[in-house]
């Protein structure tokens, strides 16, 4: 799904707007037919859409006739069964059941050709089978393409009658194809008007933003650094005074002795060490560690009961403390609960990571997810599962295998099958 839409709204849409096409139809008709399909809406594309659905179900279905206990690779048998095809197309028979779903496909994807031709077409090139895209499928696809035909009619001809491509290269022509001539696109207004005779388009619903052109640069600074700031600019750095030397030795003295009492000393003037000797002349500041010796300031009395504390020692931080005392358990606890063996793939992945796996894996497909999902759950061990996901998924969806959601998807499968 492209990001540009409101995908609510566009699916919302697509489903009212095939339902009140079906009910006009089918009021006076039981059926539709061929000739009646390639007239159902005013734009063309939706049933051209429709048409070519139902041309790649025939094909389908027809290869359902081939058996190994018989030669149909033999001229007669295809000259048959081609006519076969012939004759059954010219009797196209939908009930409304059938075909409001389609409908409904036809028109989600029109929009998304009229708006992000880009999406639609990455769309298309990557549900090819076998990671490649034929000469005969981009025949098929500009044959049925009725907006921006431009498009695979320019990877068409790229290919230089090459009888394949990989994806890859069929995107990399596509965004070719967009640079080079972006100004052919096909504007949505007239498209719109077509939309709203039957239905009202709101664009401004179905968009996210109008669709902007050009992406908003990042604020300078973020947010949160800015809220926590105090209103009150710093003070300057300035030499200390005698009398805030001496406070600050005491403060000094206090934090290596956390247990003895410290004597406020803010107000007076020329203030003394506790020995009765003035404190070290005035330095300006410097940022690297003071180097006053403790040696020669006494030690405050302190109780018997008290135990004495060494100038060398500092009490261990409560956070230190409880990781000493709780590590080993909570990593074990961790490190079973990470690796317990899991019964369904589905349901051992969390909310968060179901949003970014079909986010950044399955480039917002959740259908796409969810068929991985249910395919992997049927495979009987851990090798199937990483073979399917790298050679198909992988390959399909152009992963990036240092991803966190990938790793976190092979930790997933182990446990699956472990």
């Amino acid at each position: 799904m492209s990001n540009k839409f409101n995908a609510n709204a566009l699916t919302e849409y697509s489903k009212s707007y095939a339902r009140r096409i079906a009910a006009d139809f089918y009021q006076q008709h039981t059926a539709i037919n061929g000739q009646q399909l390639m007239a159902l809406t005013p734009i063309s594309q939706i049933n051209f859409l429709i048409i070519n659905h139902l041309s790649d179900k025939w094909q389908v279905d027809t290869a359902k006739f081939r058996s190994p206990y018989f030669d149909f690779t033999a001229a007669e048998v295809q000259e048959s069964l081609q006519s076969f095809m012939n004759v059954v197309s010219q009797y196209i028979s939908v009930r409304r059941e059938h075909l409001e779903p389609l409908l409904a496909d036809a028109t989600r994807r029109t929009i998304t050709l009229i708006f992000d031709p880009r999406a639609y077409f990455d769309d298309v090139l990557r549900s090819q089978p076998d990671f490649t895209v034929t000469i005969e499928a981009l025949r098929q696809i500009t044959r049925y393409t009725k907006i921006n035909q431009f498009i695979p009619t320019h990877i068409t001809q790229r290919t230089n009658g090459k009888p394949f491509v990989y994806v890859n290269q069929a995107l990399i022509y596509l965004d070719e194809a967009l640079t080079q001539k972006g100004h052919e696109l096909e504007h949505y207004d007239k498209y719109v008007a077509l939309f709203s005779e039957k239905l009202p388009m709101d664009v401004s619903a179905l968009l996210r933003s109008h669709v902007p052109d050009n992406i908003p640069a990042p604020p300078a600074r973020s947010f949160f650094d800015a809220a926590v700031e105090t209103a009150v600019p710093p003070a300057p750095l300035v030499v200390e005074s005698t009398t805030a030397a001496a406070t600050h030795a005491v403060a000094s003295k206090a934090d290596l002795t956390p247990a003895a009492p410290v004597e406020e000393t803010a107000s007076v003037t020329g203030a003394k060490f506790l020995d009765g000797h003035s404190g070290p002349e005035p330095v300006a500041p410097t940022s690297q560690p003071s180097q006053l010796k403790t040696g020669a300031i006494s030690q405050p009395v302190v109780e018997e009961t008290s135990r004495p504390v060494a100038v060398g020692d500092n009490p261990p931080a409560l956070n230190d403390t409880l990781r000493e005392t709780t590590t080993g358990d909570s990593n074990t606890v961790a490190e079973k609960f990470h690796q317990a063996p899991i019964e369904s793939v589905a349901r051992s992945i969390s909310l968060n990571q179901k949003f970014r796996f079909i986010n950044q894996l399955f480039n917002g497909n959740s259908s796409a997810y969810n068929q991985a999902v249910e395919e992997i759950d049927t495979l009987d061990n851990y090798g199937q599962a990483l073979d399917l996901v790298s050679y198909r998924y992988a390959s399909q969806y152009l992963w990036d295998m240092s991803s966190d959601e990938v790793s976190e998807l092979v930790e997933i499968l182990k446990r699956r099958f472990s």
